[in-house]
């Protein structure tokens, strides 16, 4: 039977990826005696200060009060269930998956969205995100409940059902948020300062339909029609709940929708991470404000991300260094979602029935033992990482992972790489910012938001248009995993007072072709660096930076200054005969917008002395 993943765009958000032909696993030790529940229900759910929200139950055929399942929690943004007008059949797959091993699955509808009443005032805001506690106690009181409930999801599923481990429910008993965004102001929206706003609009224009914000629908107009056909969301509306009364409910919740926060609106006035407006902040949404909280519920944590899906690898590392929970935490060549492969030097391609299901059965393995069974969070900490160019997987239970030391790659005369700096002899390059020169429409900032695959071409071509910086052919195969970060010398020049650099690691195969690993990004006025004993323990591969108002400052102009710019964490192994590229660049037109909006900047990259430029690699001896 076909897999649900890979699908359309956004099919990653809609959804979870599950797998069929797994074992059965009974429903209960024994069969409690009494009348059968419903295999599938709707119905609404109260929250405290009186919101309705919009649940839909499944149970395993032939459940009876007392049966003790487990529960799966999901809280959706994007509809728990999609139907046409006046239907309200379709069971999901995935409720198909957890019902067939002998779990509850529960999928609720966030407040302000689908069938559910109120108003979102902020995305991730703090009572929306708050509701699962009073869920996990719903479905605690239910007579076929044990009460323990496992939280998942994807994406934005992902965010909350990690935030749910932070709310102290003793009900909430382990956590899998998969391809999730640990802060959305860094890992996602506004990574280094600088705002995705070629990829965020298409993404808030979605929104607008699912929430029917300003009357906004499919057929608003062209780009509605054309956004919803290749989403796979034309003529569907969520589902209402049971009764009679299901339709003219979902039309009162949904007239609740229409003034729901403008995440449009938010990205372009929310320049700084410490931006606030009433309940709309990035902070509130940020697993990193809640280490503490998430520390004390002790729920033990498994979560999933790829090494090329926007920054969420570098979210995961960041909660596996910044939290003391059981954790299990894998990174591979996936996709958002993990639907595709996304390993540069192979072709994009779906993930096999196998691969789908390697990763589907730790999920369920995991929930059995924290959800279904009673173990106890053991304290136990690993990182599964898969290492590009090689195709092997490593465990590791610490991270940077032992044999770890920074290499040190001095940018010189010529565009050289090398790993001595040119005492002797300085310089400088000049950059030029050009309005042309991207990383193409299936970069890892797409697929965030459309779970679209991966895929960059050979970057010979647009290297020629950029400044790089090049290796002789290596001696001796390099291993490369962690968090490096590139140093440079900059002396802005005109227009670069709200400017941004964007840098990338690459390897350059014998014959030439030029493969995209990683890369990094700044916005200039963001440069500040601040005591390391100011950073957080969730940032602390990062550089020291708050991104804050009060530390934001026009890039002077004329004189040289030394920028720090992190580069995303990665796993490769650069083979010997291969060379290490650095290409920096002042804009990417493709996924981020131009700083300064005009496109109009200059600089100069200075090299050699003891003050040149300087790429950090983490090589693992």
């Amino acid at each position: 039977m076909r897999r649900g993943l890979p699908r359309r765009p956004l099919a990653a958000l809609l959804a979870a990826a599950a797998v069929l032909g797994l074992s059965v696993a009974p429903a209960a030790a024994a069969t409690p005696a009494g009348p059968a529940e419903p295999p599938r229900r709707s119905l609404y759910v109260a929250m405290p200060d009186g919101v309705r929200l919009a649940v839909d139950v499944h149970l395993p055929e032939g459940t009876r009060a007392g049966a003790r399942l487990p529960t799966v929690l999901v809280t959706n943004r994007y509809w728990r269930a999609r139907v046409r007008a006046g239907q309200s059949d379709g069971v999901s797959g995935e409720a198909q998956w957890w019902t067939a091993r002998g779990y509850a699955f529960v999928t609720a509808d966030l407040r302000g969205t689908g069938a559910s009443f109120g108003t979102l005032t902020s995305e991730l805001g703090a009572d929306l995100t708050a509701d699962s506690g009073p869920l996990g106690d719903w479905i605690a009181a239910q007579p076929w409940s044990n009460g323990r409930v496992g939280t998942t999801g994807i994406s934005y599923g992902g965010d909350t059902a990690m935030l749910a481990t932070a709310l102290g429910n003793h009900h909430i008993t382990a956590a899998a948020p998969i391809s999730y965004d640990f802060d959305p102001y860094e890992d996602l929206v506004r990574p280094g300062g600088v705002l995705i706003e070629p990829r965020i609009a298409q993404y808030a224009l979605l929104l607008r339909v699912f929430d029917q914000a300003g009357g906004t629908t499919c057929e608003t107009d062209e780009r509605t029609r054309k956004l919803c056909a290749d989403v796979g969301l034309t003529g569907l509306q969520p589902r209402p709940v049971d009764g009679p009364d299901g339709p003219a409910l979902l039309a009162a919740a949904r007239a609740e929708h229409a003034d729901n926060a403008n995440l449009v609106e938010m990205a372009h006035t929310g320049v700084r991470r410490d931006y606030r407006d009433g309940p709309k902040s990035w902070t509130v949404g940020s697993v990193g404000e809640r280490t503490e909280a998430i520390e004390d519920g002790r729920v033990p944590v498994l979560t999933r991300a790829g090494w090329l899906d926007a920054g969420t690898a570098n979210g995961t590392l960041s909660q596996f260094t910044g939290l003391s929970n059981t954790q299990d935490v894998w990174i591979g060549p996936w996709n958002h979602g993990a639907g595709w492969l996304a390993d540069p030097f192979q072709p994009a391609r779906p993930l096999t029935e196998r691969e789908h299901d390697e990763n589907d059965r730790r999920v369920f393995d995991f929930f059995d033992r924290y959800v279904r069974g009673d173990a106890r969070p053991d304290g136990r900490r690993q990182v599964h990482y898969y290492t590009f160019n090689e195709g092997v997987w490593r465990t590791t239970t610490r991270w940077p992972v032992p044999g770890t030391r920074t290499q040190r790659f001095h940018l010189g005369a010529g565009g050289t790489l090398a790993g001595r700096a040119d005492d002797h002899r300085r310089g400088f390059d000049p950059l030029h910012l050009d309005p042309t020169a991207g990383t193409g429409p299936l970069d890892r900032w797409n697929t965030n938001l459309s779970g679209d695959e991966v895929s960059y071409p050979d970057r010979a071509v647009v290297d020629a248009k950029l400044l790089g910086y090049t290796t002789a052919p290596l001696t001796a195969d390099t291993r490369v995993t962690g968090n490096g970060k590139v140093t440079l010398d900059v002396t802005g020049l005109a227009g670069s007072a709200r400017g941004a650099l964007h840098v990338y690691l690459e390897d350059v195969a014998p014959d030439g072709r030029v493969t995209y690993l990683t890369e990094g990004q700044l916005a200039l006025d963001s440069r500040a660096v601040a005591d390391r004993s100011d950073n957080p323990d969730w940032r602390r591969l990062r550089t020291p930076r708050s991104y804050a108002a009060e530390d934001a400052e026009d890039f002077p102009q004329g004189s040289a200054q030394r920028v720090t710019i992190d580069l995303q964490p990665v796993s490769a192994l650069f083979r010997s005969g291969e060379r290490i590229r650095l290409t920096v660049a002042a804009a990417n037109p493709d996924s981020f917008q131009l700083l300064p909006a005009d496109g109009r900047a200059d600089y100069r990259i200075g090299w050699g002395g003891d003050q040149g430029s300087v790429l950090e690699l983490p090589v693992v001896h």
